[in-house]
């Protein structure tokens, strides 16, 4: 990848890397808002700066205000291009001049920027040299596939991912600030960047780095699952292994008690910072018991087991871990049976029934159709009928409660 930054940057290159007028970007010099050297050249932070004047400006801010408050000390934009990565080389063709050059034109890249969830750039910008080269590449190899539509999915979810991640990690910036006895929303003066905002800075330009680092990782190992379950299948049809007895897979939905009540009482902010600790404990205590966290739902949790013993396993642990950490106690549902698994979310009657059972499970227990009960291995757990519900779309359903054969209440 070509990723070396420009020492300086023109006016006129500024204005094609924003899409903007020669003219916009000599008004917010004179303005004030911008400074050159004495050769008239501009620092590459700029573009960053720019960008976030003019976000100022389509929100309503006036370009004066803003002026006479980093005069007056009050904010200051001089760290802001701290906060992203260095902007690099710039491209000598337009960026509609780029998109035409592809196999496939315009409306490939249209769909691969829909896919990145990002806003397509206007026509007449120019793009860096290290995102031509990234976006010809991606657009290629969608092409290569002769699937582009799976292949673009897949970008979806990536970019989809990246955007939690990313508002994710402002929130906790945001939960750092509140925690602190000065004010460090917004622009900082000077003084407050060097002493309190530089690492978060630091922090904020590792994540891009971590994030690739991170999905290299987890794509290695999800390749490795997929391959050693896909060759054992083969092997099995060929007749080269036995063929392993057939493991049912199971769902556990998890839904924290009164969070709508806490919500009324005690706020959004409250409730967003209990859904997301709700989040780690659950991450940590599936994880143990081979369990994968399909998605969180706010005051609850959906996690996929291999089977519904380790699923049991998983739940109780996780019912006792929510209190320990401070968290609200929580009920739970538990099905086993065929999924239907998509864009890593799951889907079916199993998924259904799971969650139809925790809506009537009572606080601090776990409920389970009386034939996953029958299966479990009565030496670990104790199971006793709960009678029968009516369940919304599946009829009565007789229910059991499920709790450890050493834990009898």
């Amino acid at each position: 990848m070509i990723d070396d930054a420009p020492a300086h940057i023109s006016g006129a290159e500024l204005a094609l890397r924003l899409g903007v007028d020669r003219e916009r970007v000599e008004q917010l010099a004179i303005g004030g808002a911008l400074e050159s050297d004495a050769d008239g050249l501009f620092d590459p932070g700029d573009v960053h700066r720019v960008r976030l004047l003019l976000a100022f400006e389509a929100a309503g801010v006036p370009l004066a205000a803003l002026v006479d408050a980093s005069r007056a000390g009050a904010i200051s934009l001089t760290y802001y291009d701290e906060l992203h990565a260095p902007p690099g080389l710039l491209s000598d063709r337009s960026y509609g001049e780029f998109a035409a050059s592809l196999e496939g034109g315009s409306e490939m890249v249209r769909r691969l920027f829909a896919a990145f969830g990002l806003a397509e750039p206007d026509p007449e910008m120019h793009l860096t040299l290290t995102d031509e080269q990234l976006i010809a590449m991606m657009v290629g190899n969608a092409g290569e596939t002769g699937q582009p539509d799976l292949a673009f999915r897949a970008v979806r979810m990536f970019g989809e991912a990246a955007r939690r991640a990313a508002d994710g990690a402002l929130g906790i910036y945001g939960e750092a600030a509140a925690r602190s006895d000065e004010e460090l929303r917004g622009l900082p003066i000077d003084d407050l960047f060097e002493r309190r905002l530089r690492p978060w800075a630091r922090f904020a330009r590792m994540s891009g780095t971590l994030a690739a680092w991170l999905m290299d990782r987890h794509m290695s190992r999800a390749i490795d699952d997929y391959s050693v379950t896909e060759t054992e299948l083969v092997l099995e049809r060929s007749g080269f292994v036995p063929a392993r007895l057939e493991v049912t897979p199971a769902v556990v939905f998890v839904d924290l008690t009164g969070f709508t009540r806490m919500t009324e009482e005690r706020g959004d902010d409250v409730a967003a910072e209990v859904a997301m600790r709700l989040g780690e404990v659950a991450l940590e205590t599936v994880a143990r018991h081979g369990g994968r966290i399909v998605k969180l739902l706010g005051d609850g949790v959906l996690v996929r087991f291999e089977d519904a013993q380790t699923a049991a396993d998983g739940a109780l642990d996780l019912l006792v871990a929510l209190p320990h950490a401070a968290l609200p106690t929580a009920h739970a549902g538990l099905a086993a049976g065929p999924l239907i698994v998509r864009d890593g979310d799951v889907f079916g009657r199993t998924v259904n029934l799971a969650a139809r059972i925790a809506d009537v499970t009572p606080d601090g227990r776990l409920y389970a159709p009386e034939g996953v009960g029958a299966d479990l291995d009565h030496d670990r757990f104790y199971v006793t009928p709960a009678g029968h519900s009516t369940l919304q779309g599946m009829g009565s359903v007789a229910i059991v409660d499920v709790v450890r054969a050493n834990v009898r209440s």
